[in-house]
């Protein structure tokens, strides 16, 4: 009766909310940033179940046909060609495998709902399998994964580091999959817009000038002003809010007596986005929009929340001509975790030692963690690779001689809390975002009526749990 029940709440979860989170794959070409709800992208090929997909999804049942003489290891991508660069790479360091990788691409907001329908029906399953942040409390809910730390896997978890532990395990506390980037979020800023308007594009200035959220609003009315309207500090009321839900990302969403208890944290985003818009400090733009995305380049805003991902899939397909005008610094109330994507082995696959052999590969080993860097710009969470300081080295043309990954490690990383993870993340999430686009469609709606909404909200979406 607890599986049946429990299946019942993820199902429910997963037809009320798309994906969450961010996780830092590569968005397929043509994409919108709309697509990308915290970094995991959709794409017009996994929009739809075309026929070529159906083909070979129905071809693909974890590992048991083969193409040619070769064996095939299947993996899900919400984003076409996700792993070619680190597959060529592992093929060139394995030049005598017997098995071939093969992607699936299932639409982003599809992704969990058809892992949560498959354990259901016993259907196809994917050999590896993928969490993103946003949702992986449901997807660590399915009794679909293996225990990595079990045999014949050995997976130490001393080897990472320990931010990375609580988005890597499951609720008895088992290593189910391994984290593929280390994922720090910081604030970024164009540096032109910030001479213009904050009077200075030093990052060390530009710190001391936001050590608060009430920072943010004060010279968020003052850039208004100045700019006579036509620039905003941030791009939408979403920025912040999602900003600071990720701030507070340690901190359970599910009491000890099994309760959705999230008043306390959710209420204080909203006070802060009642003050922020009131302020004028943000524009009108959701978050993942089109309008968003243009905003990198447009002029129209000085600020945006990032993470490491962001440098690569955001800024620089977005402002492709913004060469050495941003920088990042950390941000008000300190750096913390944005997204991120695991992988980790279907229980049922008949392909487990070579899904295995991939995943420690790519994300354990130093040649895997180089290909990562060199395709992705990620930096895994692996404690070791830090011992090389050429790790850490690394530049991007958009941020100038900032050396970005040493940032990154040296001032986020450290003070990253570890995530704590719950099957309800998404929803909250969810119903969070929903609100604070009517507080930005409504200026007379308060952060009163905003906390009543999102109660009435988010308890429709678990009538049988109780919401404090």
């Amino acid at each position: 009766m607890k599986k049946k029940k429990l299946l019942s709440i993820l199902l429910s979860v997963a037809m009320l909310t798309g994906i969450l989170g961010g996780c830092g794959s590569k968005p397929a070409e043509g994409s919108d940033a709309g697509s990308q709800t915290s970094g995991a992208e959709s794409t017009d090929e996994a929009a739809g179940a075309g026929d070529e997909q159906q083909a070979a999804e129905e071809d693909t049942a974890s590992g048991e046909s083969t193409t040619g003489d070769k064996k095939k290891v299947v993996f899900w991508s919400w984003a076409s060609g996700q792993l070619d660069a680190t597959y060529k790479a592992y093929c060139e360091a394995h030049p005598d495998m017997d098995w071939e990788l093969e992607e699936v691409v299932v639409a982003a907001e599809d992704y969990l709902t058809k892992l949560q329908q498959g354990y259901a029906s016993g259907g196809d399953m994917p050999d590896i399998l993928m969490g993103e942040m946003g949702w992986r409390g449901s997807a660590f809910a399915l009794d679909i994964w293996e225990n990595l730390e079990a045999e014949p896997y050995n997976f130490d978890r001393s080897v990472v580091m320990d931010s990375a532990i609580g988005g890597m395990v499951n609720s008895q506390d088992q290593v189910i999959g391994i984290e593929n980037a280390l994922n720090p979020a910081f604030m970024m800023y164009k540096k032109d817009l910030a001479r213009e308007y904050l009077g200075t594009d030093d990052r060390m200035e530009l710190e001391a000038m936001f050590k608060t959220y009430d920072d943010y609003a004060k010279v968020g009315a003052q850039v208004y002003e100045k700019s006579g309207g036509k620039v905003t500090l941030f791009p939408g009321l979403q920025d912040i809010s999602n900003m600071m839900m990720m701030q507070q990302r340690n901190v359970n969403n599910v009491d000890a007596d099994g309760n959705v208890n999230v008043s306390g944290k959710v209420q204080s985003v909203f006070e802060t986005v009642e003050v922020m818009r009131s302020a004028k400090a943000c524009g009108n733009l959701a978050q993942y929009s089109t309008e968003w995305s243009n905003a990198f380049a447009d002029g129209s805003c000085i600020l945006f929340p990032g993470a490491s991902w962001s440098v690569t899939y955001w800024v620089e397909p977005y402002d492709p001509e913004g060469i050495d005008n941003w920088g990042m610094f950390t941000p008000a109330e300190g750096g913390f975790g944005w997204g991120g994507t695991c992988m980790g082995i279907y229980k049922d696959s008949k392909m487990k030692g070579e899904a295995w052999d991939f995943i420690s590969w790519l994300l354990l080993s130093e040649e895997g963690a180089k290909t990562m860097k060199e395709d992705t710009g990620f930096l895994l969470p692996v404690k070791s690779l830090y011992d090389d300081p050429e790790y850490t080295k690394g530049t991007r043309p958009n941020f100038g001689s900032q050396e970005i990954n040493a940032f990154m490690m040296e001032e986020i990383s450290p003070n990253i809390p570890e995530a704590s993870l719950s099957i309800y993340d998404n929803l909250v999430s969810d119903s969070v975002n929903m609100v604070v686009q009517m507080m930005g469609a409504d200026e007379s709606m308060t952060a009163e009526d905003a906390m009543k909404e999102f109660m009435t909200d988010l308890q429709s979406k678990i009538p049988d749990v109780t919401v404090k």
